[in-house]
C-alpha cells in the first residue's frame, strides 16, 4: 500500500514540472562583457582564441 501512494505522490508531484519543449530559446541572448569573456575562458585558455571568440560572439 506505501509502494502504491507513494507513486501516486511522485506522480502527481512531478506532473508539475514543465516540460523540456518549454525551455526559451537562447539564441538571442544578450551578454555582458564579463559573462562573455567567462564564456570564451571556458573553453580555452590561449589568449589569442579567447580573443576571436569574444569577437565572434559581439558580432553575433
Amino acid at each position: 500500500m506505501r509502494i502504491i501512494f507513494c507513486f501516486t505522490l511522485f506522480f502527481l508531484v512531478s506532473c508539475g514540472y514543465p516540460d523540456i519543449d518549454s525551455v526559451p530559446s537562447f539564441k538571442e541572448l544578450k551578454l555582458s562583457d564579463e559573462e562573455l569573456f567567462d564564456l570564451c575562458q571556458i573553453n580555452s585558455t590561449d589568449k589569442s582564441e579567447i580573443d576571436n571568440c569574444i569577437k565572434e560572439k559581439q558580432t553575433n
